[in-house]
């Protein structure tokens, strides 16, 4: 599997609060994981920071995982890192109320898993189709699913930076977790909302479609992100499948 990885601060941040990495278990299988921290000061990158590396290196504990196992082992790891972020936050009052959004995909094989609190987004790209393969954890989620908005409003409402769930923030959080079947030549797209919420799905698809290295797609990907506003920090994971095994 070809990954390619980058973040950005963007143009109107002070601060980058994204994290992003990949990590590989005992038998060699993946996991990509991205989060989007949230929080006054330095609080959402001590947040972000936190759940990436406690998942990261959980994950690089274990062994030939299934996605049965995968599930289970999402359900307890990030409810373990929420246990962690809270009690963080009670500690030092400069961190009261961090959090992160986490979207993470576990590779095994020609079968992934995949994980994903907040708005952090997951989008798979397949025969020149990409489709997001993640839905979002935000109030106009919501009005979109009550069919109270359209898709166009959507993009532009006032309220979509609000995210319905988040780890680290409440002892009880909402995690989805999906399985998916995986094809050669599948490349996954992992970002924070620094990118979606600036470019639609089908710039997404154009510029990785225009650039066959995942390398070269990513930094284009984060410049037209700044191009459009660059309004948040931005960050993406590229993955691509290979052929037969």
């Amino acid at each position: 599997m070809e990954v390619a990885k980058l973040t950005d601060i963007g143009i109107q941040r002070k601060e980058n609060q994204d994290q992003l990495g990949d990590f590989y278990n005992q038998s060699g299988q993946a996991l990509l994981i991205l989060c989007d921290g949230m929080g006054g000061q330095n609080a959402g990158d001590v947040a972000s920071e936190m759940a990436l590396y406690q998942v990261g290196k959980a994950w690089e504990e274990t062994v030939e995982m299934t996605h049965q196992r995968a599930r289970d082992w999402f359900q307890l790891i990030l409810q373990d890192a929420n246990d962690r972020l809270i009690e963080k936050s009670q500690q030092f009052q400069d961190l009261e109320g961090m959090g992160t959004t986490v979207v993470a995909i576990a590779v095994m094989g020609r079968e992934a898993t995949i994980a994903h609190i907040g708005d952090s987004r997951a989008y798979q790209i397949r025969d020149g189709a990409i489709k997001q393969i993640t839905k979002d954890h935000s109030y106009v989620q919501e009005l979109l699913d009550l069919n109270m908005i359209s898709e166009e409003e959507a993009r532009s409402h006032p309220q979509k930076n609000i995210i319905t769930q988040s780890l680290g923030v409440s002892p009880d959080f909402y995690v989805d977790i999906d399985r998916l079947h995986l094809y050669p030549d599948d490349v996954f797209v992992l970002c924070s909302d620094g990118l979606s919420d600036m470019l639609a799905d089908e710039d997404i698809l154009a510029i990785i479609g225009h650039y066959p290295h995942l390398d070269e797609s990513i930094q284009r990907l984060i410049e037209a992100a700044n191009q459009a506003g660059g309004k948040d920090n931005i960050s993406v994971i590229l993955a691509r499948i290979e052929g037969s095994d």
